[in-house]
């Protein structure tokens, strides 16, 4: 294996063009206000800019922003922001836990608009990066006369530069009174209070004034060349020190400081001026918690509350740096975080249960088992396989069972990795991106870029444990499907724009700390996932495929994104007693459901459960790996278990159940196994995508047996 790079996001995975067995096509849903050519992204936080009528929200976090075109008022791009306190939980708001919270969306406190925006003007959308986007609202057609509003996340101000526009601020809340304020140099500063009580600081750049015309309209003295007009919520010293200046754009870079330390940063391409010579910009909890001495410095006594993820905390700087110690240790084996775990172990009875259920796993025709038509389904029943071959080589070492089944497991994988399977993937040349032939409905949206990261983790994971048996046992199997696996990865996780054949880091989100799932669909509360497992089972999957083929950037990041969601989901989707950052009448349903950009909900897209919300609880487990117990910890697991699901585990007559006791051996391990090894023991109670080969494998490993 080659050392890591110095930015380990610096090298593409690859730059030529998608494989020819990909068919290309073009994509029934065309991307608004944008021009096709490079890749556009499909599943984060501007991508509702891109959709439909464009006029769903869009979340830089803290504030919301939105394109605002109702022909009875004024035309621009709306924004606003919501406290703590603006929450409306559900839909019993006295209860504990609440099932549900959100925050009021829509709230017009201003709009960006100019004169004569009314039916006359289009927003378009320019410069597309992950973490940023240039919003372009021009009137009449007349490129020379627009309104410019970078949307970064993070970003501390809302700030639009006018040019050859007379700007007009609508504030459909309505303004109580308006007054200019004493300001630093190169500043023209307003402080503006609306009629529910909310002060807002507006700041300007440029030779214009502006005066309150009526409650609605803030309108300036002239027409605005290349004039600066920011807004944020409140009023701070920190507001004036950073006012003037503003990011346009922000790129992910990352370090490794030690074999097992990684320092990711944003970086903040800044406009402008100010009085620090730096900008302001808010960072979420876990970031916070993270963030390296230089950037802790950086921190200023100045909060404002998040939708879903707690108080922001701001920094005036240029650059945000985060420190995360790498799962280095975490490799094929099984693994646990209960303290005093040093290894897998096995004792003779427990290998002699694993050998006779894999036995019977091995007999099955995996092949017909998985050629479906689901890349979901086929993946968890590739997986499931590859697992039981990892078991028969390397914990069995029973080289009968491993020839027996390799084959088998080799044939069915090359039905995907020749793209023979029954609804091949596809190279979309409109948004740039592997996608499903089947219709957009089936396979949970795939064919709309939904859940890829989930889909394509399992395949990605099957076929690194297939192809490092294969090469223990002096194959070249990897060769043969690398082309497959690797299109996969940089549609899911493509590092860096010189691959211009697919969008920058499609499914995972470095500043939310975790991937978003929804893929082409305009949503009112933005995007979402409610699958933390299959998210980072994604980033485990890549690290294992990154050590079969000696890619030490890849192995790095994969890292990396583990460490980063270790860190988020603790605080923001799995809930021990002593989160602070979720609603305290929240936390106690212990994971979040379903997490959008403006709400959490207690649920599942699929139902909750038949019999008390198990389906909510097991879709943020499945599959338990070695590295479920880093993620999920001894501590959590337990308290998951003691206050919900012990109770009712022994009803669970499906899957479900199967799914919930294997997670259970993250904390109990002996209990886990006996559930597995018992004589009353029922296949039914395994999830398609497990084996009872592996669920007795893990238990034992980390201390059942």
């Amino acid at each position: 294996m080659t050392s890591a790079s110095p930015d380990i996001f610096s090298l593409p995975i690859s730059t030529a063009a998608p494989p020819a067995m990909f068919h290309r096509q073009n994509h029934a849903v065309t991307p608004q206000g944008c021009s096709i050519g490079a890749p556009i992204q499909t599943n984060n936080f501007s991508n509702n800019l891109t959709l439909d009528d464009q006029l769903c929200p869009v979340w830089t976090q803290p504030y919301s922003l939105w394109y605002a075109q109702d022909p009875d008022l004024d035309v621009g791009l709306a924004f606003n922001h919501t406290t703590a306190q603006q929450r409306v939980f559900g839909p019993d708001s006295a209860a504990n836990p609440v099932q549900f919270y959100f925050n009021p969306p829509r709230i017009k406190s201003f709009v960006l608009s100019g004169e004569g925006f009314q039916g006359n003007v289009a927003l378009r959308l320019e410069n597309h990066h992950k973490m940023s986007v240039m919003v372009k609202i021009v009137l009449g057609n007349d490129e020379n006369k627009s309104l410019l509003a970078p949307l970064v996340q993070g970003m501390g101000f809302i700030t639009a530069i006018y040019n050859n526009i007379v700007p007009v601020v609508v504030s459909p809340v309505g303004v109580a009174s308006f007054t200019e304020q004493v300001a630093p140099p190169g500043l023209t500063k307003y402080r503006v209070q609306l009629f529910n009580q909310v002060v807002w600081s507006m700041y300007v750049v440029g030779s214009v004034s502006f005066a309150l015309r009526d409650p609605n309209h803030i309108v300036a003295s002239g027409i605005a060349q290349g004039v600066t007009v920011q807004f944020c919520s409140g009023e701070s010293q920190y507001y004036d020190q950073t006012a003037g200046c503003y990011p346009v754009e922000c790129h992910t870079s990352a370090t490794l400081t030690h074999n097992d330390r990684c320092v990711y940063s944003f970086n903040y391409l800044l406009q402008g001026r100010s009085v620090s010579q730096a900008s302001l910009v808010w960072a979420f909890p876990h970031h916070v918690e993270a963030a390296t001495e230089e950037t802790t410095r950086a921190k200023v006594a100045l909060t404002l509350d998040s939708t879903t993820k707690g108080p922001m905390s701001a920094f005036i700087t240029s650059q945000l740096s985060m420190e995360e110690a790498l799962p280095v240790s975490i490799g094929m084996e099984p693994w646990s975080a209960i303290p005093g775990f040093t290894g897998a172990t096995y004792s003779e009875q427990a290998l002699a249960k694993i050998r006779a259920a894999a036995e019977k796993d091995v007999a099955q025709d995996v092949v017909t088992m998985a050629n479906i038509d689901s890349m979901y389904t086929s993946g968890k029943i590739l997986d499931r396989f590859a697992y039981i071959l990892y078991v028969c080589h390397y914990v069995l070492k029973d080289s009968s069972l491993t020839s027996q089944l390799l084959p088998k497991l080799k044939q069915a994988a090359e039905i995907f990795s020749t793209n023979h399977q029954q609804f091949p993937l596809a190279y979309d040349e409109t948004w740039k991106g592997l996608v499903s032939s089947a219709e957009p409905g089936a396979d949970f949206g795939n064919a709309n870029y939904n859940d890829h990261h989930f889909h394509y983790g399992y395949h990605i994971h099957a076929f690194a444990l297939i192809g490092t048996v294969d090469r223990d046992l002096g194959g070249a199997w990897t060769s043969c499907v690398n082309d497959y696996i690797t299109t996969m990865l940089r549609d899911v996780a493509n590092p860096s724009e010189a691959d211009v054949h697919f969008p920058v880091s499609r499914s995972f989100d470095f500043f939310h700390g975790h991937s978003f799932a929804h893929g082409i669909f305009a949503l009112g509360d933005g995007k979402d996932e409610e699958s933390s497992s299959e998210d980072y089972h994604f980033a485990y999957g890549m690290k294992l495929w990154a050590q079969l083929v000696g890619d030490a950037n890849m192995e790095a990041r994969a890292n990396l994104m583990l460490s980063i969601l270790r860190r988020s989901m603790n605080m923001h989707m799995l809930f021990s007693d002593d989160n602070t950052v979720q609603p305290a009448n929240f936390i106690k349903n212990k994971c979040a459901g379903i997490t959008f950009e403006n709400k959490v909900d207690f649920s599942t897209y699929f139902g909750r459960g038949s019999i008390e919300n198990e389906w909510i609880h097991g879709i943020h487990m499945l599959p338990t790996t070695p590295v479920s117990s880093y993620v999920r910890g001894p501590t959590f697991v337990k308290e998951e278990w003691d206050q919900i699901l012990g109770r009712i585990i022994d009803r669970i007559d499906d899957g479900w159940r199967g799914i919930l006791m294997l997670n259970y051996a993250c904390c109990n391990p002996r209990a886990a196994y006996a559930f597995f090894a018992g004589d009353s023991f029922e296949q039914r109670w395994l999830d398609n995508g497990q084996s009872l080969t592996w669920c007795l494998t893990y238990c034992a490993g980390v201390g059942g047996a």
